[in-house]
């Protein structure tokens, strides 16, 4: 059984911990009641153990309503019961140091109950508290990464941008210096349509970042819309053949960081392709269970090995698909690259179906 389904069950685990206990108390007075032929102190002893057994089966109830992750209240069941095991440990060594001297115990049963509850609710509290700073801790982790992630985001994709601009102007600029220059050029197209495109970057870095803290608000999203409207442009900035095959409408779950996701798996296809006749096909499948962006490429194509290292936030080289995994992710999704075949690579994006209306 793994982790995440123990960590799951965590509270009825607690719960049956507990229940039993108080089963066991149950039991033992009732046996006490037969034996002693009396009440009151039955009774008193089994309020106060029973009691606190309840105190356990109430602890782990209260936990399934916490926002603790799974792993954390596995962890909070171990505490628990470490914590009984350890009470239990201390009591039942101190009715053997009490019979080795020599002295009279009555009966063992009700303060190793004592012992075992007092301690389990002790462990449910210690535990607790060690997941919420675990918690703590791993989302102080996430906003330094999110942030991070956006500094490279904006650092990758508006150098793109801004390249592509100093480009076109310098050209731009040769034009009007040779007097053949006419107003509309496809420089000046270029540049404007470029420059738009880092202003509708900054404006999306905040949503990339809730993204990636996992507080983004998701909704339905044309991805058909997107895939087609960047397919042109990236067509028409580094002149080269762009094919695609593109529904009317593919609506996934996402939010307007999907416009970075298509922007960098088709630059990517663009800059690292090596081919004496450049090609990229843009393919966007609805018809599945999910739907399916495929960029192929004609390029030199890449090795398992490769495959691996540039989707990996550490590498500087496949630092813009790295990018590209993480959001995806964060949409539920997957990134993966496969050979195109007779050269080259396949990069696909795989994203959950949006309703036809939103939630």
């Amino acid at each position: 059984m793994d982790s995440h389904r123990l960590g799951t069950r965590s509270p009825r685990l607690i719960m049956g911990f507990g229940a039993v206990l108080f089963l066991i108390a149950v039991v033992h007075h009732a046996t006490e009641i037969v034996a002693l032929g009396g009440l009151v102190g039955p009774v008193v002893a089994g309020l106060l153990d029973g009691t606190l057994a309840l105190v356990v089966v109430y602890a782990g109830y209260w936990l399934s309503g916490t926002d603790l992750l799974p792993q954390d209240r596995w962890r909070v069941f171990l505490w628990c019961l470490t914590g009984a095991a350890i009470f239990v440990a201390i009591m039942g060594l101190s009715l053997l140091i009490r019979a080795f001297e020599g002295r009279v115990i009555g009966e063992a049963i009700f303060p190793l109950l004592i012992a075992a509850e007092s301690g389990g609710i002790a462990g449910v509290i210690a535990g607790y508290y060690v997941g919420r700073a675990r918690s703590e801790a791993r989302r102080a982790r996430t906003v330094s990464e999110a942030l991070r992630f956006v500094n490279s985001l904006i650092r990758h994709d508006l150098r793109n941008d801004l390249n592509v601009i100093r480009g076109h102007a310098q050209l731009a600029e040769s034009s009007d210096d040779a007097g053949d220059a006419e107003p509309g050029t496809d420089s000046s197209s270029v540049i404007a349509e470029k420059a738009d495109e880092a202003l509708a970057r900054i404006d999306t870095t905040g949503v990339i970042a809730e993204t990636l803290r996992g507080e983004a608000d998701l909704a339905p999203i044309d991805l058909a819309a997107i895939t087609s409207e960047i397919a042109k442009g990236v067509e028409n900035t580094y002149s080269i053949a762009v094919t695609t095959d593109i529904p009317d409408e593919a609506t996934v779950v996402a939010n307007k960081g999907l416009r970075s996701v298509v922007d960098n798996v088709l630059e990517n296809a663009v800059e690292h392709n090596d081919a004496d006749d450049p090609r990229v096909h843009v393919d966007v499948d609805a018809s599945g269970e999910t739907v399916e962006l495929r960029v192929a490429d004609n390029g030199p194509g890449l090795s398992d090995e490769q495959k691996e290292r540039v989707l990996s936030p550490r590498e500087g080289r496949g630092g813009g698909l790295s990018l590209v995994r993480t959001l995806v992710e964060g949409y539920d999704g997957e990134l993966r690259i496969e050979d195109n075949d007779p050269r080259g690579s396949v990069f696909v994006v795989s994203l959950p179906h949006a309703n036809a209306e939103p939630s």
